[in-house]
């Protein structure tokens, strides 16, 4: 299966696809990153890391089939699993039964997580988890970075001066941390105000299942899913520099969602905006 969905989020790549209800599989290729896998395409099954939210089964039924995938490619290193603490033993029955069924074992570390959680990826990366409110219990993920940045007492000085006393050892810089991309996994807009810093995620990968009138907010919510029209009311609070809306009910085909993204976004945001979905006008499958 090729690659149904890309988007470019400044230097960061989103590939794969979320379609609400069916499967929802992404891989950040710079980082290394899978997030969750109902389903996972066959280019992506060699990602190191696979991060799950929760046991929906479009979200997790596709564990079994991406080391299948990593069996056939010869891929030598496990698949590193990170995966909420509460489902971690299900998942870990669910591999061993098909390593009973075809009488060979799956490459694969499990990873149990539990809200605060850090896992190091690193280059100064760490991936945190948090709660994300859903109908089922679920983890949602934070990539953070450490960066070195110039103390603002030296913002004055030029280029040239600043390399000289770096040389002789002065300290002119201090470590910050910042946060990358996030990832809540299913979720409802009342995440905003639980876990604030994603609004401060240069990248924020949001579901918004519903986009119009076809489903009301309150429905969504009711459900453990995000309204367009939620979003729309916090408009201003968005302080990302990309705002990649996906996991869109398969009541709309992609030309119906993103004409309606592009026409009910237009002007209202900080961040740029994107949507999650295939150039054709037929969902994949």
């Amino acid at each position: 299966m090729a690659i149904p969905c890309t988007v470019q989020a400044g230097q960061y790549t989103i590939r794969g696809l979320s379609l609400g209800g069916i499967e929802t599989c992404m891989q950040v290729p710079q980082l290394g990153l899978l997030f969750d896998v109902g389903h996972c395409p066959r280019s992506l099954a060699a990602t190191p890391r696979l991060f799950i939210t929760h046991g929906h089964a479009d979200h997790a039924g596709g564990l079994v089939g991406i080391l299948s995938l990593r069996l056939v490619y010869s891929v030598e290193a496990p698949l590193e699993v990170y995966a909420p603490h509460w489902i971690t033993d299900a998942l870990k029955d669910v591999v061993a039964a098909f390593e009973r069924i075809q009488d060979q074992p799956y490459k694969v570390n499990f990873h149990p997580l539990g809200k605060g959680d850090v896992v190091p990826i690193g280059q100064g990366r760490e991936v945190r988890c948090f709660a994300s409110p859903h109908v089922l219990p679920t983890l949602g993920y934070t990539v953070w970075e450490r960066v070195q940045k110039l103390k603002p007492e030296f913002s004055h000085l030029a280029g040239p001066e600043i390399g000289a006393r770096k040389k002789l050892g002065e300290p002119l810089f201090e470590t910050t941390e910042r946060p990358v991309l996030t990832f809540p996994g299913d979720t409802t807009i009342r995440l905003l105000d639980a876990q604030p810093h994603i609004l401060e995620s240069r990248i924020l990968l949001l579901e918004t299942t519903y986009i119009d009138g076809r489903k009301t907010a309150q429905q969504c919510l009711d459900h453990g899913h995000v309204h367009l029209d939620q979003v729309l009311e916090r408009a201003a609070d968005f302080r990302n520099e990309h705002l990649v809306f996906t996991h869109f009910s398969q009541a709309y085909t992609p030309g119906e969602a993103r004409a309606i993204v592009r026409d009910r976004t237009a002007g209202r945001f900080k961040p740029a905006i994107h949507a999650l979905l295939p150039d054709a006008d037929t969902w994949p499958g």
